[in-house]
């Protein structure tokens, strides 16, 4: 799914090591993000966006163009809070329903619906592949 991370970071000529110091992590960790073994946050991924000028959904391979995005953007979890809820209450889900989905807890998703916590990686992009969903939408980032 991160394909596109690799691809970007050779693009530009960067190595792992470098990537890592601009996200404030080792070398090892950045090289299990790239290459799947770990899973990177959001607001990691989010900083990767906002360093290459790209969309989210372009790092993550729900969309073969790579969007110029200029401005630096933030993680706004009240933003991301309510991006779901008003998704989940306009599909006329409830919050166990939703929950099912993404595979994980009811009290999950009214953590993530009521600001205690931002949504993690990999509900996020669960979201994004169960309802189609524009990952960049979600987080609240502008194209």
């Amino acid at each position: 799914m991160f394909e596109k991370l690799k691809e970007l970071r050779e693009y530009e000529g960067l190595k792992q090591r470098e990537i890592a110091e601009i996200l404030h992590v080792k070398r090892s960790t950045y090289a299990g993000y790239e290459n799947g073994k770990d899973i990177i946050p959001l607001e990691k991924l989010n900083d990767l966006a906002n360093f290459y000028h790209t969309s989210l959904d372009y790092l993550i391979g729900n969309t073969p163009t790579k969007e110029q995005v200029m401005e630096i953007q933030r993680i706004n979890l009240i933003e991301v809070s309510k991006n779901i809820k008003t998704f989940r209450k306009e599909n006329h889900l409830t919050q166990e329903k939703l929950a099912q989905k993404l595979n994980c807890s009811q009290s999950s998703i009214h953590k993530y619906e009521n600001e205690k916590c931002l949504i993690t990686t990999s509900y996020a992009l669960e979201f994004t592949k169960q309802y189609h969903y524009s990952l960049d939408k979600l987080l609240g980032r502008k194209k």
